[in-house]
């Protein structure tokens, strides 16, 4: 441990504005006022399950990385976990648990009647917010790429910059359409990705001047422009991720990838769920205010009979405590002045990479 304390409490306090912004948004507030409609509730959980099935690569990932020690048989050392013991003990605990998450989303929005393939207005144009039996609109198609979004993503956004560099200092970033962004699109028969306000339809036809991997967005066999919606044009829209979910995808792909160490892979998880633990206790805070009003929720009680308390739980802040704890170790047992202060340094990139993600993963609030 360095005279920076443990890694965790540092991280914590680096970005104490960012982190505030991130795990007090009005999303969270309205969500526990109980002014919450069902549209805006179902679009948010349709994203967030994608996440949630993008999570369990990551920790897979993560556990292909962890290199068991070999303790000799008659070491008194091996009745004692080490940090790489305790670190799969960990990441096996967070895929029962999303398993159950999973589980618990499926189950929770069949009782209240929520959609999880609901289509947002980023997702299929403005047209897309008025559409759809009580303000729900659901998807036409449903993605077969496993993530949901288009299998070709790259995470580039047009200026050729990635998406760690649009965190730093671009809000709106946009990630490419062109031949580069859909290598695997003409393989697998269909794409989900964006363009703007319009969704790439892989049922029409394709132009012929682009090639067989490349789709064009905004076209339809009626010779709609690129400014039609796809209600407009007649053509269905496909559920799929955001942009804001997709650059959670590719962080969590890049933080599991060969070049990142198990220790930058645990702030990537410790972060992740100390944000969401956080926001939901100050989600949590506003149900306390309600205590004795006869208010009816706008999302059924969705979220104040299930959701809030099972992500607020104590439960769940013995498991973010648990991974914190793992994560000091390892941080602490790093040999050397200059390799802790890499090591740190490389951390809270990440932090602030989690930190972006998630202050723009929450719907925008009127």
């Amino acid at each position: 441990m360095t005279s920076q304390g443990p890694l965790t409490a540092w991280l914590l306090s680096a970005t104490p504005q960012a982190f505030k912004r991130a795990t007090t948004h009005p999303f969270l507030a309205s969500a526990g006022r109980g002014d919450l409609p069902k549209s805006t509730l179902s679009q948010w959980l349709a994203q967030d399950r994608l996440y949630a099935q993008s999570y369990i690569r990551f920790i897979g990932l993560l556990l292909t990385k962890i290199r068991m020690p070999v303790h000799k048989a008659n070491s008194t050392s091996a009745l004692k976990p080490s940090s790489e013991q305790r670190a799969v003990d960990i990441l096996i605990d967070a895929l029962v648990n999303i398993r159950t998450e999973l589980r618990f989303f499926e189950s929770t929005a069949h009782d209240y009647g929520l959609d999880l393939t609901a289509i947002s207005a980023e997702e299929g144009g403005a047209g897309l917010a008025e559409s759809g039996s009580g303000g729900i609109t659901t998807s036409a198609g449903i993605s077969t790429a496993g993530s949901g979004s288009c299998p070709g993503s790259t995470g580039i956004a047009p200026s050729g910059k990635s998406i760690s560099t649009a965190a730093e200092g671009e809000g709106d970033m946009k990630a490419g359409h062109g031949r580069e962004g859909h290598q695997l699109c003409g393989a697998q028969g269909e794409c989900q990705m964006q363009a703007g306000g319009d969704v790439c339809n892989p049922s029409l036809p394709q132009n012929p001047q682009k090639g067989t991997d490349e789709c064009e967005p905004g076209l339809s066999s009626g010779g709609h422009s690129a400014s039609a919606t796809p209600f407009e044009s007649g053509g269905p829209a496909y559920f799929a991720a955001t942009r804001i979910t997709r650059a959670y995808i590719d962080m969590f792909m890049s933080a599991g990838s060969s070049g990142v160490s198990v220790l930058e892979g645990l702030a990537v998880l410790w972060a992740t769920e100390v944000c969401y633990l956080r926001s939901w206790r100050y989600a949590a805070s506003f149900l306390k205010l309600r205590d004795g009003e006869s208010k009816e929720d706008a999302d059924g009680g969705a979220l104040r009979e299930k959701f809030i308390p099972n992500w607020s739980s104590a439960e769940f802040e013995e498991f973010v405590d648990h991974i914190g704890d793992v994560l000091d170790e390892m941080a602490a047992q790093v040999k050397g002045a200059e390799e802790a202060e890499m090591m740190r340094a490389r951390c809270l990139e990440w932090w602030k990479q989690v930190i972006w993600l998630e202050e723009r993963f929450w719907p925008v609030m009127d």
